[in-house]
C-alpha cells in the first residue's frame, strides 16, 4: 500500500506555518500526486480562517498557482467545525459546494452558533475531562452532532474522531459507512487510534490517512497510519487515498 495524496493540511490562512506554494512544493518533494489545503473554519477560536469567504480567496490562489505546479493536483478544502447539536457547521452551504474536499471535525474551542451550543458542544466536553457522567453525555452529544452533519452535508471524512472529544465509534462508523463518509487516521496527533480502526473496519467504514500538517515539512508524513492499517489488515480498497504499491 502506498499513499498518493494528503488531503488534510493547513496553511497560513489558518494556523499553518507555510504558504500554499510552500505546502505544494513540500508535497511534490514527498512524491504525492494530490494535495488538499484544508484550513480551519472561522469559528475555531484563534486558529480559524478570517471568514467563510476566505475559502474563495484560497481557491483563487490555488488556481493561479496550478500552472506553476503541473505535476500535482491541488484541491481546495476546509476543516469545518460543528457549532451546534443539529450538525450546523461554520461554513455556509453555498461555499461548501465550491470545495473539492469537506472535512468536518469536533474541536474543543469553538464559537457555537446558538446559546444551547455553549453547553451542549463546548461546556459538556470540558466537564467530560473531570466527570465520567459528563463524559457519557458528551459522547452522546458528539456522536449525534457528527451523524447530523453527515446527514446534512456531503462530508468526505471526519477528522481525528475521538481526539479530545469522545464519540461512540461503533455508532458513528456504521452511520458513516451508510453515507459514504470516511473516518480519518490522523498521523499528526498522538492518541489511541487502534480501537477506532478495529471497530470502524468491522462496521464497514472507509478510511483516509492524513498528516494534518501545520508545517510544510510534515506534509505527506503518513507512515504511522500505514503501519496501523497493516496491523489490522485493512484492505487498500478501504483507504481512499491509497493504492497498491507497484514496486
Amino acid at each position: 500500500m502506498e499513499f498518493y495524496a494528503d488531503w488534510h493540511t493547513h496553511s497560513k490562512y489558518s494556523d499553518g506555518r507555510g504558504t500554499i506554494a510552500e505546502n505544494i512544493a513540500a508535497a511534490i518533494d514527498k512524491g504525492l500526486d494530490e494535495l488538499a489545503i484544508t484550513d480551519h473554519g472561522p469559528s475555531n477560536i484563534g486558529v480559524g480562517v478570517e471568514a467563510p469567504g476566505t475559502y474563495l480567496k484560497i481557491k483563487e490562489e490555488i488556481s493561479a498557482l496550478n500552472e506553476n505546479f503541473p505535476e500535482i493536483k491541488v484541491k481546495v478544502g476546509a476543516e469545518a467545525d460543528i457549532v451546534a447539536l443539529d450538525g450546523s457547521i461554520d461554513i455556509p452551504y453555498e461555499i461548501t459546494k465550491s470545495l473539492d474536499v469537506l472535512i468536518v471535525g469536533m474541536h474543543p474551542y469553538i464559537v457555537p452558533n446558538e446559546v444551547d451550543g455553549v453547553w451542549s458542544i463546548v461546556g459538556i466536553n470540558q466537564l467530560a475531562k473531570l466527570s465520567s457522567d459528563a463524559r457519557k453525555k458528551a459522547m452522546v452529544n458528539n456522536t449525534k452532532a457528527l451523524k447530523e452533519v453527515v446527514s446534512r452535508y456531503d462530508v468526505d471524512f471526519i477528522s481525528h474522531p475521538d481526539l479530545q472529544m469522545p464519540v461512540d465509534i461503533k455508532e458513528l462508523a456504521a452511520f458513516c459507512a451508510e453515507h459514504d463518509t470516511a473516518l480519518e487516521i490522523n498521523t499528526g496527533h498522538h492518541y489511541d487510534k487502534e480501537e477506532m480502526v478495529r471497530i470502524a473496519l468491522k462496521e464497514g467504514a472507509n478510511f483516509v490517512v492524513s498528516s494534518d500538517a501545520h508545517f510544510p515539512s510534515s506534509i505527506g508524513e503518513l507512515a504511522s497510519g500505514g503501519e496501523l492499517l497493516e496491523k489490522f489488515n485493512v484492505p487498500v480498497e478501504r483507504v481512499l487515498n491509497a493504492r497498491h504499491n507497484c514496486h
